[in-house]
């Protein structure tokens, strides 16, 4: 039988959404409820597909990848797997290697027809094409930020088949503005296929990476290259050596959280940067630039 599955990088979503809410993409400034918000994803993609869902798959992290906090209420809720990278410095890790591997295999399985993606990480994009080599359709769903436009990889949105926009209006019935509370999950909740009432406010799903400030004016930086390079110096100037030697393990692929400011705030200097994949380029290898001649 025909099947979608759902899966979200939470760090990429919650700091989206955070942006699309607050005006600043900041997780720890949200807060969600994942009871009723994971069976409003569900029945978006069930929408939008036509299709049953196998399951609903979140990545987010976690130190040493053990679950804490609200994870273990996450992966409590039926038709959710929780899957967990880990965490160093409030920056998560491997949540890319996660989703990707999950995905190609379900393709490879033949467990489903539809993927839809909430990610904007163009990390992502060779397992979006591996699964569409095998079959399955991939949708990218997307956050729409208050001037009305995603915050998506151009390369990423050429290689989906197509994208769902996920709205203000959305986001707010189920993310609100203020702390996390956490609660008890409940004995029993209602099944993914239904959109329950509202209930309580449950924790964001882990702390939010420190925001990374620039220690000259962002203007200063004549060229995508060296904006990137002097980000990278600033976040680096926040890194312990061990934090620093994990990231460094981690090259070429900027954590999500990061990568999501560093194209947030070039934009405030060199315009819209979709559609301009030489830009992307160009910040990221600045970064890296910076951040491998650390020690």
């Amino acid at each position: 039988m025909d099947r979608c599955a759902v899966f979200v990088d939470a760090g990429w979503f919650l700091s989206e959404t955070a942006q699309a809410l607050t005006g600043r993409g900041v997780r720890s400034d949200v807060t969600c409820r994942y009871r009723d918000l994971m069976p409003a994803l569900a029945a978006l993609a069930a929408q939008h597909t036509g299709l049953p869902l196998l399951r609903i798959y979140w990545y987010d992290a976690a130190p040493d990848g053990i679950p804490g906090g609200p994870h273990a209420e996450i992966g409590a809720l039926p038709n959710v797997k929780l899957r967990l990278g880990r965490i160093s410095h409030h920056e998560q890790k491997g949540v890319d290697a996660l989703l990707i591997l999950d995905l190609t295999t379900l393709a490879r399985e033949r467990a489903i027809a539809n993927a839809l993606v909430v990610s904007g990480d163009e990390d992502i994009r060779e397992g979006i094409a591996v699964a569409q080599s095998l079959g399955v359709r991939v949708t990218l769903g997307a956050v729409a930020l208050p001037e009305g436009r995603p915050s998506l990889a151009t390369t990423l949105v050429q290689e989906a088949d197509d994208q769902l926009l996920i709205d203000a209006d959305f986001l707010r019935r189920y993310v609100g503005q203020g702390p996390a509370v956490v609660e008890a999950a409940p004995a029993a909740v209602a099944p993914v296929v239904a959109l329950p009432a509202q209930t309580a406010v449950v924790a964001a799903a882990r702390p939010a990476a420190a925001a990374v400030t620039l220690a000259v004016p962002p203007e200063e930086a004549t060229t995508p290259r060296e904006f990137g390079f002097r980000f990278g110096a600033a976040h680096a100037d926040q890194l312990s050596s061990d934090d620093l030697r994990a990231l460094q393990r981690e090259a070429p692929m900027i954590p999500s959280d990061v990568a999501a400011q560093l194209f947030r705030d070039a934009e405030q200097v060199f315009g819209p940067i979709r559609g301009r994949p030489e830009i992307r380029r160009e910040l990221k290898a600045g970064y890296w630039d910076h951040v491998m001649r650390r020690r």
